[in-house]
């Protein structure tokens, strides 16, 4: 997590600082623009040259597709310089990436339960975690097998670049002691990398000779060399070497698994924990995430306001539903992680016709939300902007839209459009959307409040 301060620096989790420009923003929010420029009020910029491009300030950004999306976008003044002067938050679309979106996660330290521990129930005095040593060739091998997932949907793009692989490869060359390598173990026998992805990849990468060593530091004859190229004893010598690989078995709890990951994790990077979610429940659960999260009527009812990285957008249409498939009132247990994962495990059993309904459901919430609400759709205001996204807000509000029939809500629209914001104006419901959004009570709370608010007519 970085911080963007108001010295015109950035700091970092590590306590580093360093001077903001608008690639730097661009590679750590990971907005992938072509050409990104910066300016701490988001008024006055040098106009783009490449697309996707995009303009950032202290707290978001705003991305511009195409060149012509950009030059017919009616809030920039383009000329030699580029004047916005409202600035870059006042146009749709804008992201407030710093802090993209509210949920338990933004909002609340991790929470004790009643027997002190950080999980919700009782869990092993023991991890059980086993040592399971492979060669570099065995493990390769299960890779082909597909007995090891290294790239599942939920990894994040690889990031090493040409040196860093070369230096791994003559790390193992030279026999230099390397870090474990940490996977979790699913109850089909398949081995989901939890921590060793980049070094996984790097060793098949090599082998299938895609990249030739360069810049090395101690086998410069090496340089250039792709693995076809090595000779028998260095070939040998790669294949044979002994990884340490440490094996997270199946009977240990989802909500341990994303602790250890968290701790064992600390300078690589941290999968959310829909990217684990989106592993471990694998099926018609993840493959009508993506769809609905990559919908049109999605994108435009949240105004593009929840980043597609680190699968955000998806965990807002999971607890979308989450809510609507399983009944909190009696199966939510203080618990949004082990819910959500009930939720996809019960969609991964539903018929096809099932899945359709659900489908449609969530798609006309979207629209009809959108209708109603427009850009101030699932935001909570401030004094001065209209809000970021809050997804305890999208899940209690959309649930109520997918609950009623269109013909009330539309015969209902303009009193069900004050109350929206007279809903937003409860403190007990702004309470429930803001703090500890996981708890049961404000749980219950906000769909009650929900209900009985926008349903008064």
């Amino acid at each position: 997590m970085s911080n963007v301060m108001s010295n015109g620096e950035i700091e970092f989790s590590d306590g580093k600082t360093e001077r903001i420009t608008g690639q730097l923003l661009n590679q750590e929010w990971e907005v992938q623009a072509q050409h990104a420029l910066y300016h701490e009020l988001g008024t006055f910029y040098n106009p783009l040259q490449k697309f996707p491009g995009a303009y950032f300030d202290a707290n978001g950004y705003i991305l511009f597709q195409t060149e012509e999306e950009y030059t017919h976008n009616p809030a920039l003044q383009i000329g030699k310089r580029v004047n916005i002067p409202s600035g870059i938050g006042s146009i749709p679309g804008y992201i407030q990436a710093s802090t993209r979106i509210v949920d338990d996660e933004d909002t609340q330290e991790a929470e004790t339960f009643e027997s002190g521990s950080i999980y919700p129930y009782d869990m092993p005095k023991e991890v059980d975690i086993r040592e399971d040593p492979h060669s570099v060739f065995e493990w390769l091998r299960k890779l082909k097998r597909e007995l090891l997932i290294i790239d599942p949907e939920f990894q994040r793009k690889l990031v090493w670049k040409p040196k860093q692989k070369s230096l791994f490869i003559e790390s193992v060359l030279l026999n230099i002691p390397l870090p474990p390598l940490y996977v979790n173990q699913s109850v089909s026998g398949q081995y989901i990398i939890v921590d060793g992805l980049q070094r996984t990849s790097t060793l098949q990468e090599f082998v299938n000779n895609e990249f030739a060593l360069s810049e090395l530091r101690v086998l410069k004859d090496l340089n250039n060399c792709t693995f076809n190229k090595l000779n028998a004893e260095y070939q040998t010598k790669i294949e044979d070497r002994k990884l340490l690989i440490y094996v997270i078995k199946p009977s240990v709890p989802l909500q341990m698994v994303y602790d250890i990951f968290h701790r064992i994790n600390t300078g690589g990077t941290q999968l959310t924990r829909q990217e684990i979610r989106n592993c471990f429940y694998i099926g018609p659960a993840t493959r009508l995430l993506k769809e609905l999260a990559e919908h049109e009527t999605f994108r435009k009812a949240i105004d593009n306001g929840i980043a597609s990285t680190r699968m955000k957008d998806r965990e807002a249409v999971l607890r979308f539903l989450a809510f609507r498939i399983l009944d909190y009132k009696n199966d939510y247990n203080n618990d949004m992680d082990a819910f959500l994962g009930a939720a996809m495990e019960r969609m991964n059993k539903m018929t096809d016709g099932e899945l359709n309904h659900l489908r449609e459901e969530f798609e006309e919430a979207m629209s009809l939300t959108y209708d109603f609400f427009g850009f101030k759709n699932f935001r909570l205001p401030t004094d001065t902007t209209r809000g970021r996204i809050n997804i305890a807000i999208l899940e209690s509000v959309a649930c109520f839209f997918a609950e009623k029939s269109k013909s009330f809500l539309q015969s209902n629209k303009e009193k069900i459009q004050r109350n929206f914001d007279a809903l937003l104006s409860n403190p007990d419901y702004v309470d429930a959307v803001r703090i500890s959004t996981g708890d049961t009570r404000r749980v219950i709370r906000r769909f009650n409040l929900t209900q009985k608010i926008l349903g008064t007519v």
